[in-house]
């Protein structure tokens, strides 16, 4: 190579290099400048909501968290985060929405609706004000980004549940094979199926704790008290020493006001063990029952007309 090749290499390799090190800070420039947590939430106004706050959760770990609030003042909140085999056990049933389908559930403290769904990778949970059903423009957003394969798994539910229905014509005795189908028949929503076979399982097997524990929740979901209440009562005479059942019969007797239950429910509970949040709610419950709670109490006229009785 002569001397004047080598003089002009050298500018064209400094320029390179010199565009590749602007490149570099233009990304790093970039990057710093974004919304933490842009990469994964929406950072943007979403038809009448607007984004109130978004950010990255904490430890560098994939997924945001991010706020929009209507006009009217309704909030949404939203959830993304990595998504993990078995994370959606119980996250309510399948309702479909715009083609594709989420999961709906009631949340039992707040009352709020909880929408969830899965992508390939990312898992979202949504809340919003007022949510009767899945519809809005933050639904819709958020399912346009992560696409959910919630039919996957609805599709393997059904697929288990005729395997499992086969099963049971073969081996007709076996009772866990009626609660492995009550509990998908949950899974798809279908309740009039899984109640059904909650009511086979505990006539194959008088002491299944969990026909009986399930079956009072299930009740209890669909408002039927009294139904919950019995079944609870029998698990609790299976499991005696298992505080679920009794914290479980306890938020049921209180929320119908049956005062003695709920009282008997969340001391059994909490003697046997209990913490955090059903802690907290067992014994703050429990003092107010104590201090008075659904007590019958007389009318100042009623008072009145049993003392003269009495007289």
């Amino acid at each position: 190579m002569n001397n004047n090749a080598k003089i002009l290499l050298i500018p064209q390799y400094w320029t390179f290099s010199l565009l590749v090190a602007l490149g570099m800070v233009f990304v790093f420039l970039t990057a710093c400048s974004s919304t933490p947590g842009s990469k994964w939430c929406i950072d943007g106004d979403l038809g009448r909501y607007s984004l109130r706050s978004i950010s990255a959760l904490e430890k560098d770990k994939p997924g945001c968290r991010a706020t929009y609030s209507s006009r009217s003042g309704a909030v949404a909140r939203v959830f993304v985060r990595q998504y993990k085999a078995g994370m959606f056990e119980d996250s309510g049933v399948p309702v479909e929405f715009e083609k594709q389908m989420v999961f709906v559930k009631q949340d039992t403290s707040s009352k709020e609706l909880v929408l969830s769904w899965y992508s390939d990778e990312m898992a979202v949970i949504l809340t919003a004000d007022g949510l009767k059903k899945p519809e809005g423009p933050v639904l819709r957003a958020y399912l346009h980004r992560y696409p959910s394969r919630v039919v996957d798994r609805v599709a393997a539910v059904e697929k288990d549940v005729e395997m499992l229905k086969m099963s049971s014509r073969q081996v007709p005795s076996d009772a866990s094979i009626h609660l492995k189908l009550a509990r998908n028949y949950r899974k798809l929503g279908n309740t009039i199926m899984a109640v059904n076979e909650y009511q086979i399982a505990v006539e194959k097997d008088r002491h299944c704790y969990p026909c009986y524990f399930e079956m009072g929740t299930l009740f209890r979901q669909l408002r039927h008290w009294d139904l919950s209440i019995r079944a609870l009562r029998r698990a609790v005479a299976i499991e005696p020493q298992l505080a679920k059942a009794w914290l479980e019969l306890g938020d049921v007797a209180f929320y119908v006001q049956n005062r003695l239950e709920a009282i008997r429910g969340y001391e059994k509970a909490l003697d046997i063990g209990l913490s955090g949040k059903d802690r907290q709610r067992a014994s703050s419950r429990l003092e107010e029952l104590h201090n008075g709670k659904f007590m019958i109490q007389l009318l100042p006229g009623v008072r009145a007309s049993s003392r003269q009785k009495e007289k």
